[in-house]
């Protein structure tokens, strides 16, 4: 296949079900099981109303997202619980640390995501190693500005200071795909390690690493006499 992204100068991640794993009902689980609530009630109630959306976009501090989540459950939480609950939600997503590691050397990384700082903090506690490699975060909730709006997606390309078409974006969320592209930006859909890679590859980005080579033989002078 001809590569047909050869301009692409700069990548940018998601950051949950691309470079990690992330599930929100391990959260709702564990908050349901104190407060007597089904899964799918709890999660309705944080994440489709403006309680996570409103902590997301910083408009809620860490204090008070927790205090507003305790009294919609009723519930006696300490701060320290609460923050294990909310955090412990993420894994490892197969080889992508190496994925980040290999493209770094080509290309300027910058990570775009919909977080909040309890999340954040987190995963720049748990998984330095992945995030070393990015030059930049663009955060909602620094930014004050979440996906699929205008304004998170203006930051990046003025972090990136590419033109728009440039910077490749990539992300789970079929709709924070089509939002990027409205805005000029290079996008794709990720699905799997693997399939992301085949699609580099075929578009031209992904450089295999130089093979390794043996050491030259080192001879000393009266070996090259004798021979």
């Amino acid at each position: 296949m001809t590569p047909s992204s050869p301009s692409i100068a700069a990548l940018a991640f998601d950051l949950g079900n691309v470079l990690v794993k992330v599930d929100h009902l391990r959260f709702c689980r564990r908050l349901g099981e104190l407060a007597g609530w089904p899964p799918q009630e709890v999660y309705a109630a944080v994440f489709k109303t403006g309680l996570e959306p409103g902590y997301d976009t910083g408009r809620l501090s860490s204090a008070e997202f927790h205090r507003r989540v305790q009294d919609y459950f009723r519930l006696d939480l300490p701060f320290s619980r609460f923050r294990e609950l909310w955090t412990e939600i993420f894994d490892p997503l197969n080889d992508m640390e190496e994925v980040a590691a290999h493209l770094a050397r080509r290309f300027p990384l910058y990570l775009l995501s919909n977080t909040n700082e309890l999340h954040f903090h987190y995963i720049e506690e748990r998984l330095p190693s992945l995030l070393r490699h990015f030059r930049s975060f663009i955060l909602s909730y620094r930014v004050g500005s979440r996906k699929p709006e205008p304004l998170i997606f203006q930051v990046l390309i003025r972090e990136a200071g590419r033109p728009p078409a440039q910077i490749l974006f990539i992300d789970d969320k079929e709709e924070f795909v089509a939002a990027a592209r409205s805005h000029g930006l290079t996008a794709w859909a990720f699905h799997t390690p693997q399939e992301f890679q085949e699609r580099l590859r075929a578009e031209g980005l992904w450089e295999n690493p130089l093979p390794k080579t043996e050491p030259f033989a080192k001879f000393t002078l009266f070996d090259l006499l004798i021979k």
